[in-house]
Parts: C-alpha cells; sequence; structure tokens
C-alpha cells in the first residue's frame, strides 16, 4: 500500500513537483504514439476529493477497469475526462466500492491507514463487475506484455528516477511498444505524462508490491 508522508502537503508535492522538464531530461515525457496504440486512458488523481492525495488506488481502478473494457459509473473520457478533477465523481464512488470512504461521505474514512491495499482495490473492482486475479509482480508485467491490463504496486521514486520520493503508489500497465517496453498510465502524473513506456526492468526496480489483473 502507498506508505503514509508527513503531510498530505508532502505528498500533493511529491505528486506534482518533477515538472515536465526533468520528466522531458529523463525520457519519460509520453508519446501521442503510445497514447493512440492501446486502450489505456488518462485519469487524474488530484481533484478527486478530500483524499485525492491518496486515490492512486481508487484511480488506477477506474484506469483498469475503462481499459478492461468495463463499464464505468460516471466515467468522463476525452479531453475532459483527463483534466484535474475531470473524473472526481467516478473516483469518489470507486472509493466506496473499494471500501475506503463511505458511500455517500467522501470526506470520511473507513480505514485507519493511508491509500490503500491491493486488497481493497480488488475488492472495487469486483464489486463493479470487473474479475481482479492476484498475480506476483513478475507474472502482471508478463500478462501486461500480452495484452492484459494489470495494476502494478509500484515505488514511485524508484519509478519516476527520483528515489526521494519515497512512497508507493499505484499505475496500470497494458501492451508493449515494438521495443518490449509497457505502456504505463500514472495517475499521479497525469498532466505531465499521462501515458508512456517502461521497460520491463525499470518497472522490477520499482517493485513494491505484488499485481492484479483486470478483465
Amino acid at each position: 500500500m502507498p506508505s503514509p508522508l508527513d503531510s498530505t502537503l508532502s505528498r500533493r508535492t511529491a505528486l506534482r513537483g518533477f515538472g515536465a522538464l526533468g520528466l522531458t531530461a529523463a525520457g519519460l515525457l509520453a508519446s501521442t504514439q503510445a497514447h493512440a496504440s492501446g486502450d489505456l486512458v488518462v485519469v487524474d488523481q488530484i481533484g478527486t476529493g478530500p483524499w485525492d492525495t491518496e486515490n492512486c488506488g481508487p484511480t488506477s481502478t477506474v484506469i483498469a477497469m475503462v481499459a478492461a473494457g468495463r463499464k464505468v459509473p460516471h466515467y468522463v473520457s476525452g479531453e475532459k475526462g483527463t483534466t484535474v478533477g475531470g473524473n472526481r465523481k467516478a473516483v469518489i464512488e470507486m472509493r466506496a466500492r473499494c471500501g475506503l470512504s463511505p458511500w455517500g461521505e467522501p470526506e470520511k474514512k473507513t480505514v485507519d491507514y493511508t491509500g490503500a491495499y491491493l486488497g481493497d482495490l480488488e475488492n472495487g473492482l469486483r464489486d463493479a463487475g470487473a474479475r481482479a486475479t492476484r498475480a506476483r509482480f513478475e507474472e502482471g508485467l508478463e500478462a501486461a506484455a500480452r495484452g492484459k491490463v494489470v495494476i502494478l504496486h509500484v515505488h514511485h521514486g524508484r519509478l519516476l528516477g527520483e528515489e526521494e520520493a519515497d512512497y508507493g503508489h499505484f499505475v496500470v500497465a497494458q501492451g508493449e511498444d515494438e521495443n518490449g517496453n509497457l505502456r504505463v498510465s500514472d495517475p499521479g502524473r497525469a498532466q505531465e505524462i499521462g501515458i508512456t513506456t517502461y521497460s520491463p526492468d525499470r518497472l522490477r526496480h520499482a517493485r513494491q508490491g505484488l499485481a492484479t489483473v483486470v478483465s
């Protein structure tokens, strides 16, 4: 699960603080080709309610369901849905499905920890009518390379090449490019990165936990 941070502000700063220039230098900015060639979508966790800095899990669940062809209540497609808060309602409802907030009371939490466990996301997926299959991280990478939709539990700093960003994070992988790099949608970098590609080795280096295959 994502690790607690000292404050909500510190996590928001970490989520927003790298900027496009540094990401370009690291070769991490999304290409339009990568965006167009898969079923992944961009959804920003920021602006998704009082717990938006913790919402990488529910947001990844929304992304995964859409990529898997499942209907997501209140999901907003197209450019509007990629904006900050563009899918606020869909993510707030998914938080409730995951058991992280009470239905109809998004300002409250039903858990005493920061972020979410993979099991919470699987509960939300099943409650929304999708299938969720737990897998080892390596199995998740292999499934994503075959075109399956996979939620990966990663160390965000290692994924971005910024070790100081010391917290767990959820991203969604599906498909690979011509070089064998996996396509990834990152809800914590929706505006700066959106959808990009990472080598399997880069993702292995960032491994924090397990994976869930969504169908």
